[in-house]
């Protein structure tokens, strides 16, 4: 019983501590970047420190590609500490993360002996239902069908002053958002559910958006606190130079140094909007694309 009362405690305690003010560009991106790339490189235990160092420093965020938390869990297994999994396990679960991601994951079957296992097991649905409970469903079925119009005035045969009347629209209602809710986090709107075709992620919208005076600012405070995805900005700015061919950022696939304008200071520019050097980046998606096998 002792043990049980000691295993809530220290989960109610982690659940509960505040995240530290931060400035995440100065201080949370880049070493998050290379604590990931030492994931990728199964250098556990230098992940493992570097994301504790981050997480004293600014608490962690759930970037939807990294996911700190998921990371931190198995990284915790991995470093032969498998009984600190748990806070992280539990984190996930309160922010929307179906059990079904440990069960069905062998990494965390070690886990499996532990007190800690029973008790994240009797209480996922509760977690579940306390997170759905929360979510503005009125907002999230409005952020849907954007994302959904935005693709459909994108279909062949294209009326362009119909796609540029659609973005517009949408460019002053996402305002209107970050006045009343700022970003729509997964808290305020919930997960993407692609199975049923449900994209709540606002991303793809600002590559359609040209109001970079207003934007800029806005976006560039949010992810300074942590609020808004690191890679909003320079995507939302490379986008309006697709005309030209010529990019700061860097932030399409298949272009090359020779199509970045000033490319010996991209990684200046890069890590001054909260994205990870050029260089790091390449290295990380191949990695990430070989681990998860896409």
């Amino acid at each position: 019983m002792n043990r049980i009362l000691s295993i809530l405690i220290i989960m109610f305690f982690f659940s509960c501590v505040d995240k530290p003010s931060c400035n995440f560009i100065d201080s949370y991106y880049q070493d998050v970047y290379k604590a990931e790339l030492a994931f990728y490189e199964e250098d556990y235990q230098k992940a493992y420190d570097i994301f504790k160092e981050v997480e004293a420093r600014c608490g962690l965020l759930n970037q939807t590609l990294i996911r700190e938390s998921e990371m931190m869990a198995k990284l915790s297994i991995k470093v032969g500490e498998p009984q600190k999994a748990f806070p992280y396990m539990e984190r996930m679960l309160k922010e929307g993360m179906s059990f079904d991601t440990f069960e069905n994951d062998e990494i965390y079957n070690i886990l499996k002996e532990y007190e800690e296992w029973d008790y994240l097991t009797r209480n996922a649905a509760s977690y579940a239902d306390e997170f759905n409970a929360n979510i503005n469903q009125d907002l999230r079925a409005e952020i849907i069908a954007m994302n959904r119009l935005d693709q459909e005035v994108r279909q062949p045969p294209i009326d362009f002053i119909e796609m540029e009347r659609v973005d517009s629209i949408h460019q002053k209602r996402i305002k209107e958002i970050f006045n009343q809710y700022g970003y729509p986090s997964a808290q305020l709107v919930g997960k993407n559910n692609f199975d049923q075709g449900e994209r709540v992620d606002i991303g793809t919208l600002f590559f359609h958006f040209d109001d970079t005076i207003y934007f800029k600012p806005v976006l560039l405070k949010m992810i300074e606190n942590g609020k808004a995805p690191a890679d909003i900005l320079g995507n939302m700015l490379d986008s309006r130079q697709r005309s030209r061919g010529f990019y700061d950022y860097g932030i399409y696939d298949n272009v090359d140094s020779t199509n970045i304008l000033d490319f010996k200071n991209i990684d200046k520019r890069r890590v001054a909007v909260g994205l990870a050097p050029w260089k790091l980046k390449k290295r990380v998606d191949s990695l990430r694309r070989g681990y998860y096998g896409y």
